[in-house]
């Protein structure tokens, strides 16, 4: 085996923005290797637009890999990849796009001294844990990652991504061929497919309502392209392909007790302070999305006075709205969120906030933007643009690592009274229910009836509030506040899935027991759309998001501790308000009565481009390549209404109109190509 080429690339013609990047191709059974080699180096031509510290080319009589590197942690700088050694007599090979977490634990394991530990990089901590314990190598390992490893012995091909889906890896395979990449864009018309689109999973991006993009982990908007989906590892050996789970939180996860109440703070905040610690392994500085709400400020409460005893600040970065923005937010919750951040700022003297209200901005705006950096449509389109431009902002100042507090409410923030009181009711734990809605009242200084007539709808099972409600279920449309075509989802099943993933459903609280909401929480694919926004914003920014929140060690903590560790004597959210009291302001810790919303505004923003916006959605329509999608009467009759009103946007219109446009722009730009050829 050889190294092809390692080469550093930079300057001004360079994109802004990659953090890292892997790619590769493989020969399945007598397939060439040159030919990998070809297709390999052209799969890499397609992300040349982007910057890198350090990129490297290997390559084999079997296939061929790649990666480009952009410093983010101190070991990054002694990364070469990819790389290939002989480990115990075994040749192997090796790209990563990683930042392994339990590096004590693993140089410990592996015998490796104190003075060699600062030149050991991530990825050869990763090849030696192959080495050792083969695909189960993953289990022994605790970080974001995604990896490739080649086996030359085994004549096997070993690609992996972490348990919490932190980085994105994408692949397409035909009886010859595997090739495999951070983004998809570059494996299109690879292993012998024409580049196409994939309409089911169109279909369902268009029809399910909010944010998410898919139904299933898997699927891609490119046909042929698969995501590898988190906690899974693939293992290509001859012609044969096995995608395997190798982690369940329902099923692995232990649970976790302790005597008394203090000893599960106690655990808590040495698993979380470890988990934000090694979040601060940075090359550069360190920011962080900063809210006034408790997850990203615990966050913060423990990385400020970490990086404070290194003479190091943390830069907060803070959206807040439009200053012309004059609606009268409601009582339970707060449109501006930089008081509370103050409060922050004032107990942590080395955060440094920047507050922005990106003037000139919009949902409309910046759609060639994200779409250039997500590689297909999305819905993120209310906060998605302040995130990258907030990412790049931080990236400029040197900083190479951002932190947020992304699914802290499904962790460390984790514990809400409905799910509480169902989960007493089922157990017949009736004495302790009373107990909770009187604790409830005391706490919120209304009358114990008041918090019994809100529970009630709480209890009552769902069933009977069908029942009760049996004609207004039947005249339910699903897809009433979706753009899809109906024949569309009809063709493609889409109902079936929406089922399964328990969207649009009707206007009837069913509210899940703990252990329901548990299942939920597992969930593989909220952990595969963030992974994968993040891994691209990450890519098109130049810098690392990093989430403590989402640390596989909180992760199974959270998930194994009982559930009146969250919710009990009438507080939720109660493990984190226990474990931040003295750490964070009690403006924050404390608050029960208001939440914080993130770009309140936006329907505001799109005032100003709403003309463009209707024009732009009439034109998609009229032109026609986005009609076998989209329900064209449904958005004709909208645009109709909205032209003969004044004001904001109608919200759900709104919403279909950018989801439409966003489709039609990208179906236009894969399309290009095709025409030119075509000509």
């Amino acid at each position: 085996m050889r190294r092809t080429g390692l080469r550093t690339a930079s300057g001004p013609q360079a994109m802004e923005g990659i953090m890292a990047a892997i790619s590769g191709m493989f020969a399945l059974g007598r397939a060439s290797g040159v030919e990998c080699a070809k297709a390999g180096a052209e799969i890499w031509s397609r992300l040349n637009g982007y910057r890198f510290d350090r990129t490297g080319e290997w390559g084999g009589p079997s296939g061929w890999m790649s990666c480009g590197l952009v410093f983010n942690t101190p070991e990054s700088r002694r990364e070469r990849l990819p790389f290939s050694r002989e480990i115990g007599g075994r040749p192997l090979a090796i790209t990563a796009d990683a930042i392994i977490d339990n590096r004590s634990e693993l140089l410990e394991q592996f015998g490796i001294s104190s003075g060699d530990a600062p030149l050991t990089p991530d990825s050869e901590l990763i090849l030696r844990a192959y080495a050792k314990w083969g695909t189960d190598c993953v289990r022994h390992l605790i970080g974001d990652y995604a990896f490739a490893v080649w086996d030359k012995k085994a004549d096997r091909l070993f690609l992996a991504r972490d348990p919490m889906g932190s980085r994105s890896l994408y692949y397409t395979h035909s009886e010859q061929f595997i090739a495999f990449c951070t983004l998809e864009r570059p494996l299109l018309g690879t292993c012998g497919y024409k580049p196409e689109l994939n309409e089911r999973w169109i279909a369902d991006f268009l029809a399910i309502e909010g944010i998410p993009h898919e139904t299933q982990c898997e699927e891609t908007i490119y046909r042929h392209i698969l995501q590898l989906p988190p906690a899974h590892y693939a293992v290509v050996q001859g012609r044969r392909l096995e995608v395997v789970r190798y982690w369940d939180s329902l099923r692995d996860i232990k649970p976790v007790r302790y005597a008394a109440d203090q000893q599960y703070v106690e655990a808590f905040n040495r698993i979380f302070e470890e988990a934000v610690a090694c979040r601060l392994r940075s090359a550069g500085e360190v920011g962080i999305f900063l809210s006034g709400g408790m997850d990203s400020g615990s966050i913060a409460s423990v990385a400020a006075p970490l990086l404070e005893r290194e003479g190091r600040k943390l830069y907060g970065y803070t959206s807040v709205p439009l200053a012309e923005f004059k609606e009268q937010q409601p009582s339970t919750v707060i449109y501006n969120e930089s008081p509370e951040v103050m409060d922050l700022v004032r107990a942590y003297p080395n955060i440094e906030p920047y507050f922005s209200s990106l003037p000139g901005e919009s949902s409309f705006s910046s759609i060639d933007e994200l779409l250039a950096a997500l590689e297909h449509p999305y819905k993120i389109f209310q906060n998605g643009g302040w995130l990258l431009s907030f990412m790049r902002e931080a990236s400029g100042k040197g900083c190479t690592l951002m932190l947020n507090g992304q699914t802290g409410n499904g962790t460390i923030s984790y514990g809400v009274f409905p799910i509480h009181m169902k989960t007493l009711f089922r157990q017949g734990r009736w004495l302790s229910l009373l107990r909770e809605m009187r604790a409830v009242s005391r706490q919120k200084g209304v009358p114990v009836r008041k918090v019994a007539l809100r529970t009630l709808p709480v209890l009552v099972p769902y069933r009977l509030k069908a029942w009760k409600n049996r004609k207004a279920l039947r005249r339910f449309d699903r897809y009433e506040q979706v753009p899809v075509s109906r024949s569309l989802a009809a063709k493609w099943s889409v109902a079936d899935r929406l089922d399964r993933m328990e969207a649009n459903l009707p206007p009837i609280e069913d509210y899940p027991d703990y252990g329901e909401d548990q299942k939920s929480r597992a969930d593989l694919l909220a952990l595969a759309h963030i992974g994968a926004i993040e891994t691209k914003l990450s890519l098109a920014a130049r810098i690392t998001v990093r989430d403590p929140s989402r640390d596989r060690r909180v992760y199974e903590f959270c998930m194994g501790i009982p559930y009146d560790q969250y919710v009990k004597n009438g507080q939720d959210r109660r493990l984190l308000r226990r474990a931040m009291e003295g750490k964070l302001p009690d403006s924050i810790r404390l608050n029960t009565d208001s939440k914080g919303v993130q770009s309140a505004d936006w329907l505001f923003r799109l005032g100003a481009d709403k003309s463009a916006l209707l024009r732009e959605l009439s034109r998609a329509l009229d032109e026609g390549e986005v009609l076998p999608y989209v329900e064209e009467e449904r958005l004709r009759a909208g645009l109709r209404l909205e032209e003969g009103r004044s004001g904001p946007m109608d919200d759900s219109f709104a919403r279909m109109a950018l989801t439409t446009i966003i489709l039609a722009r990208f179906i236009q730009k894969f399309n290009t190509p095709r025409k030119e050829e075509a000509e």
